[in-house]
């Protein structure tokens, strides 16, 4: 049995060296720490800016003061007696005496780690504060691979105690190939669904359940499932948008299928950005109304389009269209079907076509009929080609020469076409274009696969 009368031996201070700052930390108890602070003599004004208390999740005290004054400096501020009782003034519990190091605020501290272009995992064990600023930062957007992303499934998900998945506010995982799994990308959504602003699907393991879990993520401003491979019902992704009044970019999967639905559905009122992709259906374009808050139109890899159904779509928005994309293949189009796209679409700042659908009339005067309201402020011009035999006789550079040199593309710049072409560089008609372009301050480009 304890003898209780016994007197409680005193805890000597414990100063730990380390080179180059001199005593960087006292270890006090409680009593010893209470009898040197009654001694401690500084001006008030003084210590009110030498000195905060901290508190980690363990209810340990950490009192922080500015190392200027010595490391023997002590806060003069007296701690709350009241939320001690005796029995635990006797105790000796320690408390940790930590020089102030860092002279801004916290807030501005903060505000410059958000400028940082990548956050070293180094950062976390600078002290507390800069782990609490810095945690948010690191997984703000993840870089996720096939190696590290059982890690990432580990710290997010299986472990329920952390909370990583708050942190998230870009979701990638376009580099995701066998690794991921429904059950895995659900989960995710679910963790990440109260600050996820951004979110690329992943080419497999996109399936019913990941679509329930969207439907949580109400912040969401940017939603590709462009690069699914699985079977997707539009009229479940539209069930899991509706209510997403954020949403500004969204690009439909590649492999959707089944179109109902689509008259009930109520696009998102900030839709800017659009990619139309999949086994979409002629009736499908026709019959939805289309919102006009849409500048960027996309179509990739539409196999039931055709003229009738995109020239529908375009006499709904295309007066607001600023770009407008055509992929490859779109086989229901003919070998001229785009040949009317600046009739319908006349204030296109960037236009990408592809040479198996348009013919070198698109670029006549009945069809770059003249503006007089405003400029065209056509800047940008891809041309595409599959390589196909016979594409590179249909456009020939005379007939970009000519609209330049006759003022139908006044504010045009760029022009970056295939090598698919067989448009040779040393030839004269290119020669041409070439110098009809540097007068316009612009210039041809050709791009190599």
């Amino acid at each position: 049995m304890a003898n209780k009368s016994r007197p409680k031996k005193a805890k000597a201070p414990y100063r730990k060296y380390v080179a180059g700052e001199g005593f960087s930390k006292v270890m006090l108890s409680k009593k010893s720490y209470k009898d040197r602070r009654d001694e401690a003599q500084y001006d008030d004004d003084d210590d009110e800016d030498n000195y905060h208390i901290i508190k980690d999740s363990n209810g340990k005290t950490y009192y922080v003061y500015d190392s200027g004054h010595g490391s023997d400096a002590l806060e003069k501020t007296p701690v709350n007696d009241n939320t001690h009782t005796d029995k635990d003034s006797d105790e000796e519990d320690d408390i940790e005496i930590i020089p102030k190091k860092m002279k801004l605020p916290s807030e501005i501290q903060a505000l410059i780690l958000t400028y940082t272009e990548k956050i070293p995992p180094k950062y976390l064990i600078v002290c507390r504060a800069w782990y609490v600023m810095s945690m948010p930062l690191l997984y703000a957007k993840p870089e996720l691979t096939s190696r590290n992303f059982n890690k990432f499934i580990n710290s997010v998900i299986i472990d329920r105690k952390k909370t990583y998945g708050q942190f998230i506010r870009d979701l990638d995982l376009s580099t995701i190939l066998q690794s991921g799994k429904n059950s895995y990308v659900s989960k995710l959504l679910r963790r990440c669904s109260s600050g996820l602003q951004r979110f690329t699907a992943p080419q497999t393991s996109f399936g019913y359940a990941p679509l329930i879990s969207l439907k949580s993520c109400h912040q969401l401003r940017y939603l590709d499932l462009g690069l699914v491979s699985e079977t997707v019902k539009l009229k479940e992704l539209f069930i899991a948008i509706k209510n997403f009044k954020y949403l500004t970019h969204l690009a439909f999967p590649r492999s959707s299928v089944d179109c109902e639905g689509f008259r009930e559905f109520v696009w998102p009122q900030n839709l800017l950005y659009l990619k139309l992709s999949g086994g979409i259906t002629n009736e499908f374009v026709i019959d939805t109304v289309w919102p006009d808050t849409i500048k960027i139109l996309e179509f990739s890899f539409c196999p039931k389009i055709n003229e009738n159904a995109i020239y529908t779509l375009l006499s709904q928005i295309g007066d607001n269209l600023t770009q407008l994309y055509f992929h490859y293949p779109m086989p229901a189009l003919r070998e001229n079907s785009l040949d009317f796209v600046f009739r319908y679409c006349p204030k296109l700042v960037t236009l990408q076509l592809m040479i198996d659908y348009v013919s070198k009339w698109a670029f006549s005067e009945d069809m770059l009929i003249p503006i007089f309201e405003y400029r065209r402020p056509l800047k940008t011009i891809f041309l595409e080609s599959s390589g196909a035999l016979g594409m590179a006789a249909k456009i020939h550079p005379d007939d970009f020469t000519i609209a330049l040199l006759e003022h139908r593309l006044p504010s045009l710049k760029t022009i970056r076409i295939s090598s698919k072409l067989g448009w040779d560089a040393e030839n004269d008609d290119v020669l041409d274009l070439v110098n009809a372009l540097e007068e316009q301050d612009g210039g041809l480009y050709i791009g190599y696969p």
